[in-house]
C-alpha cells in the first residue's frame, strides 16, 4: 500500500491565495465587531444618579467629616489660627491706612489743588509787598491777585488791582495760598507777577546841583540816565557777596527808610531779588532804584574817577600780606567822622557778607575803611553785628 504524507505550509503566499467562501458586501477596511449587536448598559456614578457634580456631591455629604478631622488635628488648628490672625492684622493695617489718608486730605495745607505755581511767574506775598508792587508798577506784568479774608473789601490793594486790570480771586482758606508761597507768611495776599530785574550798569557818573548820572547797560550800549537826590550829595549802597535774602531785604528797607538814593549789587555773588527779599523789605524793594554791576573792579575804578568816594565796612587788616595790611590801615577812618565824607561829595557805602566780608580786591580799591567797635567788656563770642544792623548804623551816620 502506498503511503501519502500530508504537508502543511504557513507561507504568506498560500494565505493570500485562500479566498473566503462568501464574498462580503462591505468594502471598509475597519475591523468588524459584534459589540453593537450585544446589549450593553454603562453603570451610572452616584453623583450622576443624584444629578449633581462630583464636587458638590462629596462636599454636601462628607465636608463635615473633613472639617471635624481638621478640628481634631493640632497642625490644622494652628494653621487655621494663623490664617485668621493674618487676616485680622491685614484688615487692621488697611483700616489705619485709610484713616491716615482721610486725615491728610482733611487737614492738608494745599487742599486747594487748583492753585498750582507757574514756573514762569513769581509770587509776591504779604500786604505791604503786594501794595508796593502795585503802586510802583515797575514789573513787566501782573497776572492775578489772590486774597483771603481781606479786612476791607474796598481796600487800597483791591482798588489798585482793579485800576491796573489785575484779575482778583477770593480763596476760602489761608492754607490755599501756602502752595504758592512755600508756606511763607502771606497775610492773605499773593500777587502773581513777573520777577523784578535790577538794571545792569557800567559806572556812576558826575554829580551836579542835586542830580547825578548813571551809565546803564542797554544791551551792550551805554545809556546815560539822570537821577535826583534830596541829600546834599547822593549816597549809594553797594552789596558784595550777601547771599541771605533776608539780610538783603533788611538792608534795602533801612536804605530806603533812612534816605539812601540807590543800591548796587554784585551780579554774580549776591542773592537775587526774590519774593523773600520783597517781604523782608516791606515793599521797599519796589520803591528804591536797584542796579547790578557785572564787573565790580571796573565799576569801582571808573566811579571813583568821577568823584565818588567808596567807604567799605571792614576791618583794616590782612592776615597774609603785611604790605596789604599797611595799605588798608592807612585807609581807616573813625565811625564818628563818616558824616563829614558825605558833606564833601557823593559816597558809596560797601557792605559784605557776615562770613567772608568784603573781598580784599574791593577793599584795596576803596577810599576808606570803617568798623563799628564793640563796647568795653563785650565777650569775644559776639564779635560783630548783623550786616543789616551794621549797615543801618553806618547809613544813619553818613546821612547825619
Amino acid at each position: 500500500m502506498l503511503n501519502f504524507k500530508q504537508a502543511f505550509s504557513t507561507s504568506s503566499k498560500l494565505a493570500k491565495a485562500i479566498k473566503p467562501a462568501v464574498r462580503s458586501t462591505r468594502h471598509s477596511k475597519d475591523v468588524e465587531s459584534m459589540d453593537k449587536n450585544i446589549p450593553f448598559e454603562k453603570p451610572q456614578k452616584a453623583w450622576e444618579r443624584a444629578g449633581e457634580s462630583k464636587d458638590d456631591y462629596f462636599r454636601s455629604r462628607f465636608s463635615h467629616v473633613h472639617a471635624k478631622q481638621k478640628q481634631n488635628d493640632p497642625a490644622e488648628r494652628r494653621k487655621s489660627y494663623e490664617t485668621i490672625r493674618k487676616t485680622r492684622a491685614s484688615n487692621y493695617k488697611r483700616e489705619r491706612y485709610n484713616d491716615r489718608q482721610q486725615h491728610k486730605q482733611k487737614f492738608a495745607r494745599d487742599v486747594y489743588r487748583g492753585l498750582t505755581p507757574n514756573p514762569l511767574s513769581e509770587y509776591v506775598y504779604g500786604s505791604s509787598a503786594v501794595l508796593a508792587a502795585l503802586k510802583a508798577n515797575k514789573r513787566e506784568i501782573f497776572n492775578k491777585l489772590f486774597i483771603h479774608n481781606p479786612k476791607e473789601m474796598n481796600s487800597e490793594i483791591i482798588k489798585l488791582a482793579t485800576q491796573l486790570g489785575v484779575e482778583t480771586n477770593m480763596v476760602d482758606s489761608r492754607s490755599q495760598l501756602n502752595q504758592l508761597t512755600n508756606n511763607a507768611i502771606h497775610n492773605g495776599y499773593v500777587l502773581e507777577t513777573k520777577p523784578l530785574l535790577p538794571t545792569p550798569i557800567f559806572k556812576l557818573g558826575t554829580v551836579s546841583d542835586g542830580s547825578y548820572t548813571i551809565d546803564e547797560d542797554n544791551y551792550g550800549d551805554v545809556l546815560e540816565q539822570t537821577y535826583t537826590t534830596t541829600n546834599k550829595n547822593p549816597l549809594g549802597i553797594y552789596l558784595d557777596g550777601i547771599t541771605d535774602p533776608h539780610n538783603i531785604g533788611a538792608i534795602i528797607r533801612s536804605a530806603y527808610f533812612l534816605g539812601a538814593d540807590f543800591i548796587v549789587m554784585s551780579e554774580k555773588n549776591c542773592a537775587p531779588l526774590s519774593p523773600a527779599v520783597a517781604k523782608t523789605s516791606v515793599g521797599a524793594m519796589e520803591l528804591i532804584p536797584i542796579f547790578t554791576a557785572d564787573k565790580p573792579l571796573t565799576f569801582f575804578d571808573k566811579s571813583r574817577a568821577n568823584g565818588w568816594t567808596f567807604v567799605s565796612a571792614a576791618v583794616a587788616d590782612h592776615h597774609r600780606e603785611d604790605k596789604i595790611a599797611r595799605s588798608l590801615e592807612q585807609k581807616s577812618v573813625e565811625f564818628e567822622e563818616l558824616s563829614q565824607l558825605l558833606e564833601s561829595g557823593p559816597c558809596m557805602l560797601v557792605l559784605g557778607s557776615e562770613g567772608d566780608g568784603i573781598r580784599t580786591t574791593l577793599k584795596v580799591r576803596s577810599d576808606f575803611l570803617v568798623e563799628i567797635k564793640p563796647a568795653a567788656g563785650v565777650s569775644s563770642l559776639v564779635d560783630s553785628l548783623n550786616v543789616s544792623v551794621a549797615g543801618a548804623l553806618l547809613m544813619q551816620k553818613l546821612l547825619q
